[in-house]
C-alpha cells in the first residue's frame, strides 16, 4: 500500500519571546580597507593579544614548506641517478623494471613543491597577521602603558635584615 502526498506548505515559526541576536552593520570592502589603513582598527585587541601564535604559527608553516622543498629537490636529484644507472645497466632490477624509472622521484617532486607552495603561501599571510597584530601592541602599549606589579625580595649581610619590596607602576 502506498499513500502518495503533493507538497506542503512549511513555514518556521518565530517565538514571540527568547534571545535578541545584535549583528553589527555589514561594511563595505572599501570601508573596511579604509579603516584598517588609517588605524582607527586595533589588532591587538586593546592589548590582549601580542600576535605571538599568529608569528610561531607562520615559522612553523615555513619551516615545513622549506623542508617540502629540500625533499623535492632530493628527489628530482634520486630519480636522475636512477635513470643514470638504468641507462649504463648497472641498476638494480626493481629500479630499472618500470618504464620510465625516473617518474616516481618526479612525481614525489611535484607533490613536495604543490604543497610547499600552498605552505609558503599560508605561512607568509600568518607572518603578516602576526607582524600586524604586534605591531598594534606596541602601539597600544606606548600609548596606553600597562600597569606593572612586581615583588622583590632583598637581604642583607652586614646588618642581619631582609626583606620585600613592592613596586607598582601604572
Amino acid at each position: 500500500m502506498a499513500l502518495a502526498l503533493g507538497p506542503m506548505p512549511a513555514e518556521a515559526k518565530r517565538p514571540k519571546e527568547g534571545p535578541v541576536q545584535f549583528v553589527p552593520d555589514a561594511k563595505s570592502g572599501k570601508e573596511r580597507r579604509t579603516a584598517r589603513r588609517d588605524g582607527s582598527i586595533d589588532r591587538s585587541e586593546a592589548g590582549s593579544r601580542r600576535g605571538i601564535l599568529e608569528l610561531t604559527l607562520g615559522s612553523v608553516v615555513g619551516a615545513t614548506a622549506g623542508a617540502l622543498v629540500g625533499r623535492g629537490a632530493w628527489e628530482i636529484v634520486r630519480a636522475r641517478r636512477i635513470e643514470e644507472t638504468c641507462a649504463t645497466g648497472t641498476g638494480t632490477a626493481i629500479e630499472c623494471s618500470f618504464i620510465s624509472p625516473g617518474r616516481q622521484g618526479r612525481i614525489a617532486a611535484g607533490l613536495s613543491f604543490g604543497f610547499a607552495g600552498v605552505l609558503g603561501l599560508a605561512s607568509g599571510f600568518l607572518l603578516a597577521r602576526g607582524v600586524r597584530i604586534h605591531r598594534d601592541y606596541v602601539e597600544w602599549t606606548r600609548k596606553n602603558g600597562r600597569a606593572q606589579l612586581g615583588v622583590r625580595g632583598w637581604a642583607s649581610v652586614q646588618q642581619p635584615s631582609a626583606g620585600v619590596s613592592l613596586r607598582i607602576r601604572f
